[in-house]
C-alpha cells in the first residue's frame, strides 16, 4: 500500500491541495489566534478594578457627598480581581477550548465570584478589617459584578463567534487520523468547526495495521505536520483498540503538536454525562440522585420546622376530631396501614379513621362516592382532607415529607407496578402528605389505568424539577384545592 493511499481530505483531493491553505513552515505568515489566557485574565482584573472604583465613588457620592478614598476601592478591586482570575485560571476558564462555551463560563464565573466574596468576608471578619470598605459598597460591587461578569462572558462568546466566522480569527489546522473505510462523521466535523478548528487533511490508517503499514502511514502524517501549519492531530479511532492508540501516540512523540483522541459513538454518549471525582481518577455519573445532599438537608429542615409548627397550632383541632370519631362509631381513633415509602421501604402511615373497616391486606378496595364503609364524621374529614393530618407525625419521624408522591397501599403498588413503567421510580423520594399530582386534579380513586398513569407522570415531573419554592407552591395550592372539596370521597 503506497503512501498516497493513506491520504485524503474531505473533498477527496490530494493532500497537497489542502496544504495550500497555509504557507509551508519555512514561510509562515503571522496568524491571529483566539484571545490568549493571560489577556483574558488581565481584562478580568482591569474590569473588576474599574467596577470597584465606580461602585465606591457612586456610594460615597450618594452617602457622604464626595468621592471618598479611591485608593481603598482600587486596593479592594485588585484583591477581588487577582483572587477571581487565579480561581478562574485554576478551573481552566481561560483555556481556548472554554472561551466559546458561554453556558459553562457563566455558571463557573458565578460560582467563582461568590466564593471570592465569601472568602473576603471571612478574612475581613477574622482580621476585623470591615471598616476598610463600607459594607454597602461591598454588596454593590458583588451584585453588579455578578451580572457584569456573566454579561462579559456572553459578549466575549458572541464576539469570538463572529470573529471566527468572519475569518478575523484563524482556525486551528487539524489533521484527522481515521480508520480505513470510515469517513469523518458530520458530528465530529461540526465539533471541530464549533471549537475553532479546520480540517486541513485526513490520514487513513491501513486496513490491517501491521507494523510496516502503520509506520508508513505515521511517516506520512509526520511529514504532513512538518510541511504544513498543523496545530493539532485528532485520532478518530475506536477506544477499544488501545494497542493501536498507544502505538500511534508513540510514533507521534517526535512532533511538537498536541494529539487528541476523539470519542467514538459509545464513549461520546457517556461523556455527555457528568464527570465526578473518584479517587485519583474520574467516574461517569450515569444517573444522579433525585436530590443532592444539600437539597435533602434543606427539604428535611423545611419539613421539620413546618410540621412541628402545624402540630403545635392544630393540637386543639386534632383533639376535637379524635373525640368526634370516638362518639360517631366504635373503633380506634387512628387508622394504620402499611405503605411503601422512600427506596421501597415499608412503613405505617397514620390517618384519622374514617371507615368502619380497617383494611390492610392483599386486596384493598378504593373509596368511592357514596361508599357505605365511610362513617358520617369520616365523610366530612375525607372531603376536607383533615383525615391526613396525623401524617405530620410521619413527617417528624422521617418516613414522609410534607410534599412528595402520595404513598399507595401495598396491594395497589403491586397491582399498578405490573402495568405502568417506572411506577417504582416515584419512590426515589419520600412520599408526601400532598403532591404535584394532587394539585393537578389527580386526587382520589383511580379506577382506570390512565388515571394512575397521569398521577405517576406528575410525580415523576415533581421529582425531576424539585425545588423548595415548588414545595411552597404545592402547599399553597393544596390549601386552595381543599376549599373546593373535589374528588375526595
Amino acid at each position: 500500500m503506497s503512501t498516497g493511499d493513506y491520504m485524503a481530505n474531505l473533498h477527496e483531493e490530494p493532500i497537497e491541495l489542502a496544504a495550500t491553505t497555509h504557507a509551508p513552515s519555512g514561510d509562515v505568515t503571522p496568524r491571529f489566534r483566539l484571545v490568549p489566557p493571560q489577556a483574558f485574565a488581565l481584562i478580568d482584573v482591569a474590569c473588576i478594578v474599574m467596577l470597584s472604583i465606580m461602585c465606591g465613588i457612586i456610594y460615597s457620592g450618594v452617602k457622604i457627598d464626595h468621592m471618598g478614598d479611591v485608593a481603598r476601592y482600587f486596593g479592594f478591586g485588585i484583591a477581588v480581581g487577582v483572587l477571581f482570575s487565579i480561581w478562574a485560571h485554576g478551573r481552566g476558564l481561560y483555556s481556548k477550548s472554554h472561551q466559546q462555551q458561554v453556558r459553562i463560563q457563566i455558571q463557573a464565573v458565578t460560582l467563582a465570584w461568590t466564593r471570592v466574596f465569601l472568602f473576603l468576608v471571612i478574612v475581613g471578619l477574622l482580621l476585623k478589617a470591615g471598616a476598610i470598605v463600607a459594607h454597602e459598597t461591598v454588596l454593590l460591587i458583588f451584585f453588579t459584578g455578578l451580572g457584569g461578569t456573566a454579561i462579559l462572558r456572553w459578549g466575549a462568546e458572541r464576539g469570538l463567534g463572529y470573529l471566527t466566522r468572519s475569518g478575523a480569527l484563524a482556525r486551528r489546522n487539524v489533521v484527522v487520523v481515521l480508520q480505513s473505510g470510515r469517513p469523518v462523521s458530520n458530528s465530529l466535523a461540526q465539533a471541530i468547526e464549533d471549537t475553532g478548528g479546520n480540517i486541513c487533511a485526513t490520514i487513513l490508517l491501513p486496513v490491517m495495521p501491521s507494523e510496516g503499514a502503520l509506520s508508513e502511514s505515521m511517516r506520512t502524517l509526520i511529514d504532513c505536520v512538518r510541511r504544513c501549519c498543523v496545530d493539532e492531530i485528532l485520532l478518530a479511532t475506536s477506544w477499544a483498540n488501545t494497542t493501536l492508540i498507544e502505538k500511534i501516540t508513540e510514533h507521534l512523540r517526535v512532533v511538537p503538536v498536541p494529539v487528541k483522541l476523539a470519542p467514538d459513538p459509545i464513549i461520546s454518549e457517556l461523556l455527555k454525562r457528568p464527570l465526578v471525582e473518584f479517587g485519583d481518577t474520574k467516574a461517569v455519573e450515569l444517573r444522579r440522585a433525585p436530590l443532592t445532599r444539600p437539597q435533602l438537608v434543606v427539604k428535611r429542615l423545611f419539613d421539620l420546622v413546618l410540621a412541628a409548627l402545624l402540630l403545635s397550632l392544630l393540637l386543639p383541632v386534632l383533639a376535637i376530631v379524635a373525640a368526634l370519631i370516638l362518639l360517631d362509631s366504635p373503633g380506634p381513633v387512628l387508622f394504620r396501614q402499611h405503605r411503601t415509602g422512600f427506596n421501597g421501604r415499608v412503613f405505617q402511615i397514620y390517618k384519622f379513621r374514617t371507615m368502619k373497616t380497617l383494611e390492610d391486606g392483599e386486596f384493598i378496595q378504593q373509596a368511592s362516592q357514596d361508599d357505605t364503609r365511610v362513617t358520617r364524621v369520616g365523610r366530612v374529614l375525607r372531603r376536607a382532607s383533615i383525615d391526613e393530618l396525623p401524617q405530620l407525625f410521619n413527617v417528624l419521624r422521617g418516613e414522609m415529607s410534607l410534599v412528595g408522591p402520595r404513598p399507595h397501599a401495598l396491594a395497589h403498588d403491586n397491582e399498578y407496578g405490573r402495568f405502568i413503567a417506572l411506577y417504582a421510580a416515584r419512590q426515589n423520594v419520600k412520599p408526601g402528605i400532598t403532591g404535584w399530582a394532587q394539585v393537578n386534579d389527580w386526587r382520589g380513586p383511580t379506577p382506570q389505568i390512565y388515571m394512575m398513569t397521569g398521577r405517576i407522570e406528575c410525580d415523576l415531573w415533581y421529582i425531576n424539577h424539585w425545588s423548595l419554592w415548588l414545595d411552597i407552591k404545592i402547599l399553597i395550592l393544596t390549601a386552595l384545592r381543599v376549599c373546593t372539596l373535589k374528588n375526595a370521597y
